[in-house]
C-alpha cells in the first residue's frame, strides 16, 4: 500500500513489492545503463558514469518523468546518485528540474524465501509556484503513477527475463488513480512525451545494446 505525508513544502509516497528473483540479480538493474534492458524505449543523456554502471556521483538526464515531475512534455530532469551502498543494496538519487527537486530512494532486501523485497520512496519538493501547482492539482496520484509504471517493468523483467509489453503498460496507466482524474491535456502530454522519447538520439543506448563498453566522464569545470 501507499503511505504518504503531505504539507506545504513536500509530498512523499512509497511502495514495496516482492520480486521472485535473487537480490544479486535485481539490485544491479537500478542503474541508468542497465535500464536499457528492462524499460521499453528507455533513453537518457548519460553525463557522468566512468565505469558504465551506477556508482556514487553518477549523473544523467531524461525526459521520461517530464509529465510527472516537471509538468511538461520534454522538460529534462537531472538525476544524481547521492548515495550508493551495494553492500546494503540501496541507491538514492536526487532529481532536479526547473520546478522541483526530489529524492528517489531505492532499497532492496532478501526475504525468508530468498526473494527480493523492493521498496521505492519518492520525496517531491516544489521549487516555485509552478511546482506547487503541479503537485496540488493531482496530489499524490502523480507520484504514484511513476511508481506504478516502474514496479511492474522491473518485476516482469526479473521474473521472465524480458521486457514487459507496451499493451500491459497502457493497462497500468488506465487503472491508475491519476488517469481517472486526468484531463485530455494531461493524457496528451503523456502521449507526446512518449513520441518525443522515440525521436531522441541516444548513442549510449546504441553502444550498450550493441555489446560495446559504455563510459562517460563529466568535464572538470575550470
Amino acid at each position: 500500500m501507499f503511505e504518504f505525508e503531505e504539507n506545504k513544502n513536500t509530498v512523499r509516497t512509497e511502495k514495496s513489492q516482492i520480486i521472485n528473483a535473487p537480490i544479486k540479480n535485481v539490485f544491479p538493474l537500478a542503474c541508468p545503463v542497465m535500464e536499457y534492458k528492462w524499460i521499453p524505449g528507455w533513453k537518457c543523456e548519460l553525463i557522468h558514469c566512468p565505469n558504465g554502471h551506477v556508482e556514487l556521483g553518477t549523473v544523467f538526464r531524461e525526459i521520461t518523468s517530464a509529465p510527472v515531475l516537471a509538468n511538461g512534455v520534454i522538460a529534462k530532469t537531472t538525476w544524481t546518485a547521492v548515495l550508493y551502498e551495494p553492500e546494503n543494496f540501496r541507491v538514492y538519487y536526487r532529481l532536479d528540474n526547473k520546478i522541483s527537486s526530489s529524492l528517489y530512494k531505492i532499497k532492496f532486501e532478501t526475504d525468508s524465501s530468498g526473494r527480493t523485497k523492493n521498496r521505492l520512496e519518492i520525496i517531491y519538493t516544489p521549487l516555485n509556484e509552478k511546482g506547487r501547482n503541479n503537485i496540488k492539482k493531482y496530489g499524490i496520484t502523480k507520484l504514484q503513477l511513476m511508481i506504478d509504471f516502474i514496479f511492474p517493468m522491473l518485476k516482469y523483467y526479473c521474473e521472465y527475463g524480458e521486457m514487459i509489453g507496451f499493451s500491459e503498460l497502457v493497462k497500468i496507466v488506465r487503472k491508475s488513480s491519476w488517469f481517472g482524474n486526468s484531463s485530455f491535456k494531461d493524457r496528451l502530454f503523456l502521449g507526446v512525451n512518449q513520441l518525443a522519447q522515440k525521436m531522441m538520439r541516444d548513442q549510449t543506448r546504441k553502444r550498450f545494446l550493441g555489446g560495446l563498453p559504455v563510459s562517460k566522464v563529466k568535464p572538470v569545470s575550470k
